[in-house]
């Protein structure tokens, strides 16, 4: 089945009631629903890592990947941990770059609203942001870790901003690490080098500034996606990190940001 957005649907989903007309309007206008949906029909019905690269190809967007020799080979589960420059290509450039490498799947952990794009949805482990982590979606989570299944993490939790002229994460969540320590999953770490526009830094900027707490440039980032076309990502990928490694010398908050480090020296 060729996958479509259908942002009416959505909304009356998560409102559980009809929502005004003007509303579904904007809406489809800040997300710009037909372009996405032209867009998306040109995949057609491809699923999973085809559909991410068929996304890549739509959009024509230039990857290039150095230290691909540092994938491990198949067979062994691992945590794969990138930062998080631009909020959808990103994910979807470094999912179809190792996700190939893996017949046993890959698995990213990522906001519900994803979801939509059918294609990639047996890919998504499912983390509602709005609404809270409901017990069963916890126990899926946990389940993947305990699984042969890959696990790709954006430990940041968010897109990247823009501070004193740099664009870095923000500091990264330490639950990969515990869970790393845990399920005995080494750490490969991925760089991925891209940049959103600059009007979706200032408007995070002065969103900060105004103390607004409402993520009004998130909904910026399917804009942000047309943007990036005929553009160039780049991904280097390290050696991995042996969760051996992660001892008692740091906590796993600790850990969490020195491995944040060693990505960005990638």
């Amino acid at each position: 089945m060729i996958t479509q957005v259908d942002l009416q649907k959505m909304l009356e989903e998560r409102m559980r009631r009809k929502p005004k007309k003007w509303l579904v309007a904007l809406i489809r206008w800040v997300l710009i629903e037909k372009w996405l949906n032209k867009h998306l029909a040109k995949i057609g019905d491809k699923e999973g890592v085809d559909f991410m690269q068929g996304v890549v190809d739509v959009l024509d967007i230039n990857v290039q990947v150095s230290g691909e020799e540092n994938l491990p080979k198949a067979g062994t589960p691992y945590m794969f941990v990138c930062n998080h420059p631009l909020g959808g290509v990103d994910v979807v450039s470094v999912a179809s770059v190792v996700g190939k490498h893996y017949p046993e799947g890959l698995k990213i952990p990522a906001n519900d609203f994803l979801l939509l794009l059918t294609g990639i949805k047996d890919m998504l482990i499912p983390v509602n942001k709005i609404g809270g982590q409901s017990r069963s979606l916890s126990e899926k989570i946990n389940e993947a870790y305990a699984s042969d299944t890959q696990l790709m993490f954006f430990p940041a939790g968010k897109v990247s901003r823009k501070k004193n002229g740099i664009i870095s994460d923000e500091e990264w969540k330490k639950n990969f690490v515990a869970k790393s320590i845990e399920y005995k999953r080494d750490i490969v770490p991925i760089r991925i080098d891209a940049k959103n526009s600059k009007l979706f830094y200032a408007i995070a900027k002065l969103r900060a500034k105004l103390g607004i707490k409402f993520n009004i440039e998130m909904a910026l980032l399917v804009r942000e996606l047309r943007k990036q076309m005929h553009k160039t990502i780049k991904i280097t990928i390290g050696e991995p990190i042996s969760y051996a490694s992660l001892d008692s010398s740091r906590t796993a908050y600790q850990w969490a940001q020195e491995i944040k480090k060693i990505v960005y020296n990638l």
